[in-house]
């Protein structure tokens, strides 16, 4: 089972001490529970996802996901993907974008991000057209092209089809908090007999309520029960975001073994939101792996 970290660049007025703090904690997760990947978003300005939740910190510039990615291969050795928005560069400057980031930088892996907002005409490609524009185009050694995957999405098992039909090689979720989303998503994979190759679940332990408000406004879906459940008790929150998503995670790989599906691979891309310990996220990672293989021992 393949094991993911987020990390999230750090905001630029923040100097290197902030730099060093995000490697110090990959380190860290990484010399206990060795990871496959570290994926790194690429933070923008956007408006909210949802009319539910808040996001209370105003939008700050943040360091480059490349010059991250760079610096956590060369000090600690683990491969790094970046997100790209890819909307807002035309075709052209897209390519030439990619090019400078593997000569440059020695990135590989791709995770392609489409804009915000549905009814604005950006002058960039569409993700499948930069999928396929960077399959016919590119010659980075290794390529991997990475999509997201938003499970709770009307179609998204059409919309996974075509682009892996583009040139995806894989995929990464939205945050996820509940299973039947996903669940339903693998039958409908099936029913069209279009299966990607690899599912990278992201899941996001969280500290408090201000966190779940903020996953809220990025379009997290979170239903009433559960969020009310998880926010019930302040002191509480922590501990039942972990409850919630290794229920989460076991109710998705049993419904896979149960229907004897290999494909597609299931992985796990964490992303602790605030001041989540590092202990968390092993101890979490270690449980998650754990589960995986006894639901591959249990065939």
């Amino acid at each position: 089972m393949k094991t993911v970290l987020e990390a999230v660049p750090p905001e630029r007025h923040r100097g290197e001490a902030a730099v060093e703090a995000v490697i110090e904690k990959v380190a860290q997760v990484h010399a206990a529970r060795p990871l496959d990947r570290v994926n790194i978003p690429e933070i923008h300005e956007e408006p909210a996802r949802s009319q539910k939740g808040e996001r209370r910190k105003p939008f700050e510039p943040r360091m480059a996901p490349r010059a991250l990615g760079q610096l956590i291969q060369e000090r600690l050795g683990i491969p790094c993907m970046i997100n790209h928005v890819v909307v807002h560069q035309r075709s052209a400057d897209l390519l030439d974008w990619c090019r400078e980031t593997w000569s440059e930088y020695g990135i590989r892996e791709f995770v392609l991000v489409g804009g915000g907002l549905a009814d604005t005409v950006y002058p960039g490609p569409t993700v499948p057209e930069a999928s396929q524009l960077m399959r016919d185009a590119l010659t980075i050694p290794e390529l991997r092209v990475g999509n997201i995957c938003i499970p709770s999405r009307e179609d998204e098992a059409a919309r996974m089809a075509a682009k892996t039909a583009a040139g995806a090689d894989f995929f990464t979720t939205q945050i996820l908090y509940e299973p039947d989303h996903f669940t339903h998503l693998l039958d409908e994979m099936a029913r069209i007999g279009e299966t990607a190759d690899e599912v990278l679940l992201a899941f996001c332990p969280v500290r408090s309520l201000r966190n779940i408000r903020f996953l809220l406004w990025l379009g997290v879906s979170i239903p009433d029960a559960l969020e009310a459940w998880l926010t019930e008790v302040d002191d509480a929150v922590p501990q039942r975001s972990l409850e919630q998503i290794r229920r989460t995670w076991a109710d998705i790989i049993d419904h896979q073994r149960e229907a004897g599906r290999p494909r597609p691979r299931l992985g796990v891309n964490l992303a602790p939101i605030g001041a989540v310990a590092p202990q968390t996220t092993i101890g979490l990672a270690r449980d998650l792996a754990a589960m995986h293989d006894q639901s591959l021992n249990a065939v």
